[in-house]
């Protein structure tokens, strides 16, 4: 009797310090999501690997339609090393396989699952399903250019949608996620989808940069990152590489890594707290091993996100802080360094000019190297102006004295032929003669290969 009293009062010992403990982190996690935060939503848009419908070039906006190429793969897991240690708080797909399918690597690398939703897949073809997608600008395109360039949202893709009904089911789609409490989403969609609802959505692009964007089409697994809310709108952050509104501070992303912290650790104290209330000690036991497993995980993310924001903005700011005058070096120029700087073929002045370069990276030192390089093209234009005025010269003495030995040997045939006819030798005259014109003839070949 007394062992079994004392097993449950131990076991509600530990379970009052394990509630206590729950509490605990509950209100650490509350504490830690400040209100403002919640305003502010970041969605990285990401187009899908290659499809095998994108590598025959037709259209197929068909649900669930095909699947991935090999290439199409391949370029999904390319881009955990772009994109994944961003420390998303969730991972959403549409309803179309090849989303998912490109979504899958960065799910095992985060350990979030994908989330399938519609209202994010791609824009439906309707009559244009199955044509070549060369043939996109003069067809599938024109609704979309319309609604996003144009304005006019009641332009209809034949035997497809309107420009109302396509943004409000990706505004919808936007508002669940935000409803759900995410503010760093990942979401792989389409290239139509993302390009035109962020043309149509954005309140930061002129016309002249949309067309240039459209230019430049979406290509797959590209991304788009847009913040705001559903409420105030939206801003485009950048487009592929390209950035496009001021980046926030480091405190704000900080921040931010702060409260997707806060959700995970919250997600595992409500599955500690469910274990709880089993009041099963292995069901309690088995969460708490997963809970301190996924803590730990949360912590090395956002330990990763962290770091990789640092990483990038010294690397943006190293690269603020070289010259503008080193992006104006041509490659010409660039070639002249190596030559200046091969051993076997570099002067004095010319290791000094090397050695300077390397001393100093700054812009004197780079003015420098222009201004020598300068006067060297100059000197080497003035003398290829030189020797073709020499060449010139010799041309017009070979000329000359051409042209005054063939007036000698016309006067010698002359004198000769005249001499001939005297003597009453017709014939001859008609030979010597001709051997004269041949012997003539080879001087002037021989002078011209001379002149090539």
């Amino acid at each position: 009797m007394n062992n079994a009293s004392d097993t449950r009062s131990g076991r509600r010992r530990f379970t009052l310090w394990l509630g206590s403990v729950v509490a605990a982190l509950a209100l650490l996690v509350g504490a830690a999501i400040p209100a403002a935060a919640a305003e502010l939503m970041r969605v990285t848009f990401v187009r899908h690997g290659q499809s095998l419908g994108n590598a025959s070039g037709t259209i197929d906006s068909s649900t669930p339609g095909p699947v991935l190429s090999e290439l199409g793969h391949q370029q999904a897991e390319s881009l955990i090393g772009r994109l994944g240690d961003n420390n998303y708080d969730a991972i959403y797909a549409s309803t179309m396989v090849r989303t998912q399918l490109t979504a899958a690597p960065m799910s095992r690398y985060l350990g979030l699952p994908i989330q399938v939703v519609p209202g994010i897949q791609e824009i439906e073809a309707g009559d244009y399903e199955g044509t070549p997608e060369r043939d996109a600008g003069s067809g599938y395109m024109l609704a979309p250019m319309a609604w996003a360039l144009q304005g006019d949202l009641d332009a209809r893709l034949p035997g497809s949608l309107d420009g109302h009904e396509f943004k409000a089911r990706m505004d919808g789609a936007l508002q669940n996620m935000y409803d759900n409490g995410d503010r760093n989403a990942i979401v792989f969609s389409h290239g139509a989808a993302i390009m035109f609802w962020t043309f149509m959505s954005v309140d930061n692009l002129t016309l002249p940069q949309k067309l240039a964007l459209l230019g430049g089409s979406m290509p797959n697994t590209g991304y788009v990152v847009i913040e705001g809310n559903p409420e105030d709108g939206w801003k485009l952050v950048n487009w592929n590489g390209q950035e496009f509104s001021q980046q926030r501070t480091f405190g704000a992303e900080v921040k931010l890594q702060i409260r997707t912290l806060a959700r995970q650790l919250k997600v595992v104290v409500d599955s500690v707290g469910q274990a709880l209330g089993t009041r099963d000690p292995v069901t309690i036991a088995t969460a708490l091993n997963h809970a301190v497993s996924e803590a730990a995980f949360s912590v090395v993310k956002f330990n990763r996100a962290v770091a990789a924001e640092a990483i990038e903005r010294l690397e943006k700011a190293f690269t603020r802080s070289a010259p503008a005058q080193r992006n104006e070096i041509t490659e010409v120029n660039r070639q002249s360094v190596k030559e200046l700087s091969e051993p076997a073929e570099t002067s004095s002045p010319a290791k000094e000019l090397v050695g300077r370069v390397v001393a100093d990276k700054g812009a004197s030192a780079i003015d420098t190297v222009k201004s020598s390089f300068e006067l060297k093209r100059e000197t080497v234009k003035a003398d290829r102006a030189a020797l073709k005025a020499d060449r010139e010269a010799k041309r017009a003495e070979r000329a000359e004295a051409v042209k005054s030995r063939l007036g000698n040997d016309s006067k010698r045939g002359t004198a000769g032929s005249a001499v001939e006819a005297d003597s009453g030798s017709g014939t001859g005259s008609g030979t010597g003669s001709g051997s004269d014109s041949g012997s003539v003839s080879g001087s002037a070949g021989d002078s011209g290969g001379s002149e090539d």
